[in-house]
């Protein structure tokens, strides 16, 4: 059997992973289309392992969520990529965002996430002397950081010891036939007979591409992100996630408001903003909101907020968010039409999430 799988990212890769494991008498072939796997966003995000609170009961995203939050500290263990279990903390300061955090903990608690700990405000005072008085916190035990291009890079090398299984960069798919099982690619034809859809950001042309009648498109929503170089910020610091706070608005589901994070490397971070982009710039990443947007957001939360002098432009990122019908679909969407499966608006908690879809996928074939 021939398995191909379209997208290099942080999905499409475990999927390679996993299958190659399993199906070891398989050919299993992971074409990209750029020159480097994970280009788009799977290294372009906040580099967070999610704990899954943030999710609605029932959702794909939440159940994948925390059963990918265990087996990627596992993963990465395996893979000896640098990740730290440091816990988040998610904090308010006004009479909404109070009521909105006992909202997420009755959220967290019907999605079964371990490790939600109510804090006193003066247990916050303590750990973040940096931060104004707080009304409510939580610490979210599993929540954690990694290093998201090593990574890529520990999944490529891993992979590259299963002799049935072939990663193709610089090979971008051109059309694909599901019910003749071939496809075209830009180094030549392939015959397949399963095709796993893992383009990220461009999920839905190969799912028109493969003969998909739904109406589902990928919006970019470009998250950016600034470095503030002599910062206090320590740990992973957040707000009461935006959802809870407006309701109605599927395209928040993901939301996680700008928050402050210390990476992996020890930069400091805050980030990322939200703007919508029209379809035609989904690898449009050039940062144009003003530094003055997040001095203002972490004013929220500091005691002595930066300048926006004092802040460096980073990186900015696109969420690929799945509209189906025009409406916004909120969750992830994995499907099988015929010989292809497709995994559709796999923004945040997808880089958590990965080894549970891998997972989820590898039994549907």
């Amino acid at each position: 059997m021939n398995i191909i799988i379209v997208g290099g990212g942080v999905v499409g890769l475990n999927c390679a992973l996993t299958l190659a494991g399993q199906r070891k008498s398989d050919d299993i072939f992971l074409i990209e289309a750029e020159e480097y796997l994970g280009t788009h966003t799977s290294t372009r995000n906040s580099e967070v392992i999610h704990a899954g609170f943030a999710y609605p009961p029932g959702t794909l995203k939440s159940e994948l969520c925390i059963e990918g939050n265990r087996l990627s500290y596992e993963l990465l263990g395996d893979l000896s990529v640098p990740n730290r279990r440091c816990g988040k903390w998610i904090v308010s300061f006004t009479e909404d965002e109070e009521r909105s955090m006992a909202l997420m903990l009755q959220n967290a608690s019907e999605c079964g996430v371990p490790g939600m700990l109510p804090k006193r405000p003066k247990d916050v005072a303590s750990a973040l002397p940096w931060l104004k008085d707080v009304r409510s916190a939580v610490f979210s035990e599993t929540s954690g950081i990694l290093d998201s291009s090593e990574y890529i890079a520990a999944l490529d090398r891993k992979i590259s010891q299963y002799r049935n299984c072939h990663i193709l960069k610089r090979c971008r798919l051109t059309s694909a036939d599901a019910r003749r099982g071939v496809m075209e690619t830009t180094r030549g034809s392939v015959n397949f007979d399963v095709l796993i859809n893992s383009a990220g950001l461009f999920a839905d042309d190969v799912y028109r591409m493969a003969g998909g009648k739904s109406d589902f498109k990928i919006k970019p929503f470009k998250g950016e992100y600034y470095i503030w170089r002599k910062g206090p910020i320590e740990g992973l610091v957040y707000p009461v996630p935006d959802r809870f706070l407006k309701k109605g608005d599927a395209t928040l589901v993901s939301s996680m408001g700008i928050h402050l994070h210390r990476s992996i490397t020890g930069d400091r971070y805050i980030g990322p903003s939200q703007v919508e982009l029209p379809q035609s710039k989904k690898s449009d990443y050039k940062i144009e909101t003003p530094p003055e947007v997040f001095a203002f957001a972490s004013a929220h939360y500091l005691k002595a907020a930066p300048h926006a002098s004092e802040l460096q432009p980073a990186q900015a990122g696109n969420r690929p968010k799945l509209f189906e019908d025009g409406k916004a679909a909120g969750d992830f969407v994995i499907l099988k039409e015929g010989p292809a499966m497709h995994l559709l608006g796999i923004e945040s908690p997808g880089l958590t999430a990965a080894p549970a879809i891998a997972k989820r996928v590898a039994s549907m074939i």
